[in-house]
Formats: C-alpha cells, sequence, structure tokens
C-alpha cells in the first residue's frame, strides 16, 4: 500500500533539489529556504544529516546569492568549463560527451510523464536537475492518483520513477554528488550535494531498490 504522507514528502524534497541544481537561489528563495531549512522533509540518511549541517552552518556564515550563484557556476560550467559535469552522458558515455545515448534514453523516459527539457537540443535533457525532478513529478502523479482513487494508476508512476532511478539517475548522480561536495566553495552547495544523496537514498529504500553507491 502506497503511503501518500511519504510520497508527498518525497515530492517536497526532490522538487527543491531539482530547482536548486538547475538555477542558484535568488536572494527570496533563499532568505524562504533558510526559514524552513530545520524542516528539511527527507530525513533519517547520512546525507541528510550531514546535509543540513553544512546548510546550517552556510546560513549562519551568511552566505549569501551572489557567493552561492558564483560557486554554482563555477561547478557546473555555466560561465566556463565544468568542474563537475552535471549531465548524464558526461558520466557515463565512452566519450565523455553530451547528447549522446544516454541523452535520448532520458528524453524518451520523460515522455512517459509527458515531461520535456526546457531547451531540448539546446541544453541536454540529462542534466541532474532535470532527472531529480522527473522523480519529483512521479511522485506528484501518483498522489494526484490516488486523490482520484486509482490505486493501479498510481503505483504505475511510482514503477516510472523507481525504473528511471534503476537506469538512469541512481547509475550516476551519487558519484557526481560525491566530487560536488568534494569541489564546492560554498557550504550551500557542498550541503545540497550532502542533501541530494540523503534524498536518492530515502527514494531508494523507498522503492525496494538497492542504495546507490557513492564509489566510481
Amino acid at each position: 500500500m502506497l503511503d501518500p504522507a511519504l510520497l508527498d514528502t518525497l515530492a517536497a524534497g526532490f522538487t527543491v533539489l531539482a530547482r536548486f541544481h538547475q538555477e542558484a537561489p535568488d536572494e527570496v528563495s533563499l532568505a524562504r529556504f533558510w526559514e524552513l531549512l530545520d524542516e528539511w522533509p527527507l530525513t533519517g540518511t547520512p546525507g541528510a544529516e550531514e546535509g543540513s549541517r553544512r546548510m546550517r552552518e552556510a546560513r549562519a556564515a551568511g552566505e549569501d546569492p551572489a557567493a552561492i550563484r558564483s560557486d554554482h557556476a563555477w561547478l557546473y560550467g555555466t560561465l566556463a568549463t565544468a568542474r563537475v559535469a552535471p549531465y548524464e552522458s558526461v558520466h557515463r558515455g565512452q566519450e565523455g560527451l553530451i547528447f549522446d545515448e544516454h541523452t535520448l534514453q532520458v528524453r524518451q523516459a520523460y515522455r512517459t510523464l509527458s515531461l520535456r527539457a526546457p531547451q531540448p537540443n539546446r541544453e541536454p535533457d540529462d542534466h541532474i536537475g532535470l532527472e531529480l525532478d522527473f522523480i519529483a513529478q512521479s511522485c506528484v502523479r501518483a498522489l494526484e492518483a490516488l486523490d482520484q482513487g486509482s490505486t493501479n494508476d498510481a503505483e504505475r508512476y511510482v514503477r516510472l520513477g523507481a525504473d528511471f532511478f534503476r537506469d538512469h539517475l541512481g547509475a550516476w548522480a551519487p558519484q557526481m554528488l560525491t566530487r560536488v561536495a568534494l569541489e564546492a566553495r560554498t557550504g550551500f552547495m557542498s550541503g545540497l550535494a550532502h542533501l541530494s544523496l540523503g534524498a536518492l537514498e530515502s527514494f531508494a529504500r523507498f522503492a525496494a531498490l538497492p542504495v546507490p553507491s557513492e564509489r566510481e
């Protein structure tokens, strides 16, 4: 039996993580995040514990949007060469290039939830933020199906999320996020990486999948 409260918790956590991996927070969203930090929904994992600790330290140190935005761009290559490429294809493809077979597989998976990348053919579909959002959306759709009394549809959406996690997100994100945590120059970005690792573990346990390893 699916637990609506757990689905809601997963959807909320993955939505926030997806947003911040795609784009650094502005002043308003950062202030809101600091206010709600102590209520982070995905708890009970080493990643969540370490991520929350680093985020609290960043909040106490007064890290501002400019510093976080600079670190985000430095890490993910928004303004120059990426320290840690945020794309699945770079980490899993034999040539280490974007828009390879993994990108196309992810694009096809998005269609199962009627999703698409914001800038297809200009920015790869397999960005870490977009893949995290797919998990969030699978949970949202499952919740909506439960609200409409359709357990079968809810279970189908959960399976879509679990399959995507097994075939894509869980196969590369742990290693990538571990590198982000090591390379980050702000507590926020390091904390974001750890919170994301915790979220992956939480979803894997929810979906009865092996917890992905952080090792290369």
